[in-house]
């Protein structure tokens, strides 16, 4: 299984990375990121990103993810879906040199792409389930982590770009982002880092594969999902999910 944990800047992915490998240990995760990149190389990035950076990053990402196969066992700490968001970002806010030609390039190469991946999943800021971003900006490593913790605004933008993304994928059965017949399923976890691992234990077994379960999720997954989202006073998300992953619907 091949796996990737996407979300906006400082909603606890590389925690949940962390606390994921611990539950799987079968699962590795790759030791140098797009981050190690963007400091050796000293990239402009994140609000101030442009056709170089988020090429490299891609290219990046791409690097890593064609080293595994279906049979290997690998959680990333974010992928093609995350460098298209954040190149819509820069596009949209102009002032920078992503242009309509680059972005139309960008999706093409984002709809082959995610077909390495199995599982997308994204961490979603949740009304009521606010993270303590001071908090969070003590525990950055990167220094490109803890530049943006200090970014709400550009926290919450790139929020939207993925819910709009997320949403077009569950809506359209032909999106513009991608062909929805070969790539991973997008599953929103949330709550703390626990209940996220609940969630995704319902899609993985105790050795990291899919579960041998119908393609629908169970009324006692869905009810477990819920009591989460119940408590953080959202609705759940993926009550209507089906698990569509590469060659299993």
């Amino acid at each position: 299984m091949r796996i990737c944990i996407s979300g906006t800047g400082c909603q606890g992915k590389s925690t949940l990375i962390d606390a994921f490998l611990e539950r799987w240990p079968s699962y590795t995760t790759p030791k140098k990121t797009y981050r190690d990149l963007i400091v050796k190389e000293k990239y402009k990035h994140s609000k101030k990103t442009n056709k170089d950076t988020q090429w490299a990053i891609l290219n990046n990402m791409l690097d890593e993810m064609t080293k595994h196969g279906k049979d290997d066992h690998v959680v990333y700490d974010r992928g093609p879906i995350d460098n298209l968001v954040y190149t819509l970002y820069a596009y949209g806010k102009g002032g920078t040199d992503i242009d309509d030609e680059y972005v139309g390039k960008t999706i093409e190469i984002v709809k082959e792409s995610v077909k390495l991946l199995d599982i997308n999943f994204l961490i979603p800021i949740t009304k009521f389930n606010d993270v303590d971003y001071s908090e969070q900006l003590k525990s950055q490593k990167s220094k490109v982590n803890k530049k943006n913790c200090v970014d709400l605004e550009f926290i919450e933008e790139c929020n939207t770009i993925f819910q709009a993304i997320k949403n077009d994928w569950e809506t359209n059965p032909s999106t513009k982002f991608f062909d929805i017949r070969d790539m991973p399923a997008i599953i929103e976890v949330f709550g703390t880092t626990s209940q996220r691992l609940q969630i995704i234990g319902m899609y993985l077994d105790d050795t990291g594969d899919l579960v041998d379960e119908p393609s629908i999720l169970t009324e006692s997954e869905i009810s477990q999902q819920s009591f989460i989202a119940d408590g953080l006073g959202v609705e759940n998300p993926n009550s209507n999910i089906i698990k569509k992953t590469n060659g299993y619907q």
